[in-house]
């Protein structure tokens, strides 16, 4: 008959690794990813059906230029398109058995997905300055964007700081 050791103050029962998501994380991941993805179907819809684009097109504020501009296609793949791919594979990322995975490499995921999306912000900021008009829906997508960055970056920055280094052996 085996007997069942409970672990000691010191000793830990789980496995190694990093700790799980924070609490904190989700709530915000999840708010920021639907802001996202329905910015991003508006402007997918919009793109297809220019009529329905809602947007001042005063001066510098110009959905209109900005979305059918040479920028607004990235080979060929319209770029709403693109920020809605990004929001539904983001959205698959922080998906509950996906958080709770002890896989590093959906952590990475995570981070490497924010990360390019927050490339994709500084090209699209690149254009409305050369094209020297805004989009307030695309900047809706972009502070979306960044502030997802700040978060995963955030939560990777308190799993670090949660893991310990193993105890040190003295001869």
């Amino acid at each position: 008959m085996a007997q069942r050791v409970e672990a000691g103050p010191d000793e830990t029962s789980d496995r190694p690794g990093p700790p799980p998501v924070a609490r904190w994380f989700v709530f915000p991941a999840w708010a920021l990813t639907l802001v996202g993805l329905g910015i991003s179907i508006y402007l997918t819809i919009a793109h297809y059906r220019p009529r329905t684009l809602v947007c001042s097109a005063s001066g510098v504020i110009d959905c209109s230029a900005v979305t059918t501009s040479k920028y607004s296609e990235l080979l060929g793949i319209p770029m709403p398109l693109l920020g809605l791919a990004f929001f539904v594979g983001f959205a698959v990322l922080i998906t509950p058995p996906l958080l709770r995975s002890p896989q590093p490499l959906l952590r990475w995921s995570r981070l490497a997905a924010v990360s390019v999306g927050v490339l994709f912000v500084v090209y699209l900021i690149t254009a409305e300055v050369i094209l020297r008009h805004l989009c307030q829906w695309c900047t809706g997508v972009h502070i979306v964007t960044i502030l997802l960055f700040v978060l995963v970056l955030s939560d990777e920055f308190r799993r670090i700081g949660q893991i310990e280094e193993p105890p040190r052996r003295t001869p």
